[in-house]
Formats: C-alpha cells, structure tokens, sequence
C-alpha cells in the first residue's frame, strides 16, 4: 500500500534563496497531481501573499534592528550600508518539478541591512507553506482566469 501511494505522488521543491545561498530548500510529495494549477490563479496568489507577508517581516525586523542600534546608525550610519557585494543581491522563491521551474518570485534583498537578510528563518512557516501549495496542485477545482485572460 505504501509503495502504491509513493508512486501516485508528485515530488516537488520550495527554495528559498538569498543569492546563490539556500536560506530553506524542502521537497514534498502531492497525490492526485494536477500539473494544470501552476497556471492557475490560487497558485499566483499564494505565491504573491508569501511573498508579500515576506517583505513585510524583513521590514519589521529591520524597524527594530534599527531602533535596538539607534545610536550606533547615528555614529556611524556605514551600520546600514547595504553595499558590501558588489552588483544586486535578492531572494528568490523557487518552486520546482526535477529541473523544471513551475513557479520563480525575486524580491530585491539590498532593501534590507545585512544583518537582516542573512538571517532570515521562515522554518517556523514551512510547513504551513507546503501544505498550502500541497492543497493547490492536488486541487481540481481552480480558477484558471485572471483578468478575462485564460492562464492555460
């Protein structure tokens, strides 16, 4: 029975990257697969709303680290430089079937001082996460229209 249900699943993969650096990587198994919901529109906005609840977190975490080291940014405001790479930095939201890419978000990482883009932890979300696209790609009933265009 179990090797049965193995074989009826999907693998698929979240990544979330800073850069070419892995922050969470998790693959995760969907039965009854529709390969149609990457087109549809619960997918697009489940990736819009993670993203979106994402910045807001760096946003807030970057409000506190500012006022904890008030100041320290007043003496030397090099504190909040966010140049110390050269070229853009920015986090990527990765979802995958093997090596095709079904679903990629970038947001733009340099907004954020380092010590708040390095240590971003969204393990506490995950599981959360999966479950939700889990829900998607084993749903049949989508919407496959977004602004009276056909997204398939």
């Amino acid at each position: 029975m179990y090797m049965k249900e193995q074989q009826d699943a999907t693998k698929l993969e979240f990544v979330l990257m800073v850069n070419d650096n892995i922050i969470v990587q998790r693959y995760f198994n969907v039965r009854d697969y529709n390969s149609k919901a990457k087109n549809s529109a619960e997918l697009y906005e489940f990736i819009k709303d993670l993203k979106s609840e994402l910045e807001y977190e760096l946003k807030m975490k970057t409000v506190v680290y500012m006022m904890d080291n008030e100041y320290e940014i007043a003496n030397n405001p090099e504190v909040l430089n966010t140049s110390y790479t050269d070229g853009p930095e920015s986090f990527n939201i990765f979802l995958r079937e093997g090596d095709k890419t079904i679903c990629h978000r970038r947001m733009d990482a340099k907004l954020y001082p380092p010590k708040i883009r390095y240590t971003v932890d969204i393990r506490p979300r995950i599981k959360s996460i999966l479950s939700g696209l889990t829900d998607i790609f084993s749903s049949e009933n989508l919407t496959y229209k977004y602004l009276e265009v056909n997204t398939i």
